[in-house]
């Protein structure tokens, strides 16, 4: 017998109870509440379903408090070994990339303050049509993906543009459930990172823009505000958007 299995068990029942008794649950509303949940399994889409109701709480606890920067959701779109850049750093796009040009920079460092040389960050964005390379048709292989190390200060930099807000193209019963609660299916523009150096914590995260319409109503409730920036516009015809983030990694041993 799990001792664990059993608590979570006993609390994910009576948080149920709770919610049944506050709002006045009728058995018609629960018959129709448990069909859409079989209907969900056998479609596939349960997992879809506790994703986008539950999943960013995870990342909560796999990240110590106070420890460097916030982890965000992986996603479903990453997709492993993408290109190793060559200083400067450009992540990879045709010529008539849809998007606004930008130029991200930022740091890396440990918890105290000492420069991450030689991190590797694995970079992966949608467009500024909201396409993801390998998931989008019509969009080359490795579009806005790549890695590039940090130099000898813990710096990087690198040209991209910027991703726009994209709807989630939910289908079954998670766009059923949408449409019940009148609740937008979009995500806010974001670029997600993945950060891994011999001396640190590995960390995925994304980093999001403070004037983005859906920062505020992301359909996965993934925005957290230590991991929103903020996107500068510069005048002149060839001047790109600027931002900056700086990263922030625990040392290795003090990951829980």
């Amino acid at each position: 017998m799990s001792t664990r299995l059993n608590a979570i068990f006993d609390d994910l029942q009576a948080a149920l109870r709770e919610i049944i008794a506050r709002h006045g649950v009728t058995w018609e509303e629960y018959r129709f509440a448990t069909g859409w949940l079989t209907d969900a399994g056998a479609a596939g889409e349960l997992c879809d379903v506790v994703d986008l109701l539950v999943a960013p709480a995870v990342d909560d606890n796999a990240h110590p408090a106070g420890e460097g920067t916030e982890p965000n959701i992986e996603g479903p779109v990453y997709v492993a070994d993408a290109p190793m850049l060559e200083p400067p750093f450009v992540l990879p796009r045709r010529d008539d990339e849809p998007g606004e040009p930008l130029l991200f920079s930022g740091t890396i460092r440990s918890t105290d303050g000492s420069p991450l040389a030689g991190t590797v960050v694995d970079i992966w964005q949608s467009n500024g049509a909201g396409e993801y390379s390998q998931f989008a048709p019509g969009v080359p292989e490795h579009n806005l993906r790549g890695r590039l190390t940090t130099d000898d200060d813990g710096r990087f930099e690198f040209d991209t543009v910027v991703p726009a807000p994209y709807e989630v193209h939910l289908n079954g019963a998670p766009a059923r459930l949408l449409t019940a609660l009148g609740r937008p299916s979009f995500r806010p523009g974001h670029i997600h990172f993945k950060l891994s150096h011999e001396d640190a914590a590995p960390l995925t995260t994304q980093i999001y823009f403070d004037d983005d319409p859906f920062i505020d109503s992301d359909v996965v409730g993934a925005v957290k505000a230590s991991l929103v920036t903020k996107l500068l516009r510069h005048s002149g015809q060839d001047s790109p958007a600027t931002c900056s983030y700086d990263f922030v990694l625990p040392a290795a041993h003090t990951i829980l």
